[in-house]
This record gives C-alpha cells, sequence and structure tokens, in this order.
C-alpha cells in the first residue's frame, strides 16, 4: 500500500530555494527510497513535481 501523507513547501529567509517537507510516517517507511544528503533530480510533469534518485 502507498504511504500517504501531508507535506509543506518552504521557504526560508530571502533565498529563492524552496523545501520540501517530508512526513516522518513517510521517510521512516521501509520502502522510503532515500538517504539522507543523497542529491536526486527534481522534474516537473504538470502539475507533478517526481523526485528521482541519480543512477
Amino acid at each position: 500500500m502507498v504511504k500517504k501523507a501531508v507535506g509543506k513547501i518552504i521557504r526560508i529567509g530571502n533565498a529563492n530555494t524552496r523545501y520540501l517537507t517530508i512526513p516522518a510516517d513517510v521517510a521512516k517507511d521501509d520502502r522510503f527510497p532515500f538517504k539522507d544528503g543523497e542529491q536526486v533530480n527534481v522534474i516537473i510533469e504538470g502539475n507533478r513535481l517526481v523526485v528521482e534518485k541519480i543512477s
């Protein structure tokens, strides 16, 4: 089953960079595919934001 929770887009200070918060319920799931500090590709596809591992 797909783990689903509400995250948030945040901005810190005056920078244009945005951060995506990933809820703990999703991040601690055994199927969560990312590790802390890992670089990822971020892609806009229509109204979706896709985050994927860099091979």
